[in-house]
């Protein structure tokens, strides 16, 4: 197989040199013409996907607002709505993959698990963090979220900005931090995070055996190329460039499998990503109904982690294979359609049974009672999952 820039450990330490130019001098202004407390502020006004910005925006915000409240050049809408049907068709199996492959896979690396540690937040609250994420990929992959009233420019100006405030805090934290792992929250680590939510998700639906087509899985990554470019990964002062973004899942995988030699480690080297995984785990586990849970079913995350991510994978992140894998698996759809509140609601495939009682456990439990998780009306279907109680 021909390589390209996407294993040229050269290349790849240039994106690690590279953060936000654009967002970090917005950032910067606000602290200097306010003070470093104004940093809080942009966490609490930034972080809710949901909501609009205020109309008392600081000026050094409002600029960056203004300079980025536009899509790419050359942004193909008919293929975004391809994606974002693909998307639609397989929401719930997707949203698995999310949380069971694409983000603990990332805690194998110490360069994205230190900054996660700093606050702690998945520790204290895996839902604050761990559904945050699922509420992103539903706004950037539901139908018109790229037209120019849609959710996703919003989305991308606030993650810029987070980021930004990110990269303020960590010298703070974690002063070693640049000096062993580059510029925090860096062009090679968003890409990273953003091929999980695109390539990985690809991956691991191929891995369930979902029906996927190769143009379709294509156009679903094409929505994230195009939103990798709106979240500045990209050359200074060159907002429509895709330089530094992989053309197709072909080097989607390539990248992936350089960032992975490059900065994944094994658990005695990496503590922090053993927490983050366990904390991850534990949230999933806690979306099996009680009546599940009793029947030995609290291992089917555990069961579908090891499923996506592999032994080695798990064995980085210290998740244990679970005995009678196989037999549990088996045992699941038989299961769930014991359930009264099931029956008429979950399809025949295990997977498909799976992760719709996933969909259930987080509009039931709304963030442990924090924060409510918002579904776009044009994932209606996704209502069907909180009938009433019979």
């Amino acid at each position: 197989m021909q390589t390209t820039q996407w294993s040229d450990d050269g290349f790849l330490d240039g994106l690690r040199r590279q953060g936000d130019l654009l967002a970090d001098a917005a950032v910067a202004r606000l602290i200097q013409e306010r003070d470093i407390s104004e940093v809080n502020r942009l966490f609490q006004v930034m972080r809710s996907d949901d909501q609009p910005l205020p109309p008392d925006l600081p000026a050094p915000l409002q600029d960056f607002i203004d300079r980025t409240n536009a899509l790419p050049a050359g942004v193909d809408l008919a293929r975004v709505a391809r994606g974002e049907a693909v998307f639609m068709r397989h929401a719930f199996p997707a949203a698995l993959v999310l949380l069971a492959k694409s983000l603990p896979e990332g805690y194998q690396a110490p360069c994205l698990t230190e900054i996660l540690m700093i606050s702690r937040d998945l520790a204290r609250s895996p839902y604050d963090r761990l559904l945050g994420v699922l509420q992103m990929l539903v706004r950037v992959c539901s139908i018109h979220g790229f037209q120019p009233a849609g959710a996703v420019v919003l989305t991308a100006q606030k993650m810029r900005l987070l980021h930004a405030g990110v990269r303020t805090l960590v010298p703070r934290h974690r002063p070693r931090y640049e000096k062993t792992h580059g510029v925090p929250v860096n062009h090679e680590d968003m890409l990273a995070t953003l091929i999980a939510f695109s390539y990985l998700v690809v991956d691991g639906l191929q891995r369930l055996e979902v029906e996927l087509k190769d143009d379709e899985a294509e156009d679903y990554y094409y929505l994230w190329q195009v939103f990798a470019r709106m979240v500045g990964i990209h050359p200074a002062d060159e907002p429509d460039s895709t330089a530094y973004i992989p053309r197709n899942l072909a080097e989607a995988a390539e990248f992936y499998a350089s960032y992975a030699r490059r900065h994944y480690v094994e658990a005695a080297g990496n503590p922090s990503g053993v927490i983050l995984a366990k904390d991850n785990l534990e949230m999933l586990q806690s979306m099996i109904p009680k009546p599940l849970s009793a029947l030995g079913l609290h291992a089917m995350p555990q069961i579908y982690m090891w499923d996506l991510m592999g032994a080695e994978a798990c064995g980085r992140l210290g998740i244990l294979p679970v005995s009678g894998h196989k037999v549990l698996k088996g045992l699941l759809i038989t299961a769930v359609r014991t359930e009264q509140w099931a029956a008429d609601h979950l399809p025949a495939k295990p997977v498909e049974a799976f992760s719709q009682m996933v969909f259930q456990g987080l509009i039931d439990q709304q963030y442990g009672g924090q924060v409510e998780f918002l579904i776009p009306d044009d994932l209606a279907t996704l209502h069907r999952l909180a009938p009433e109680k019979r």
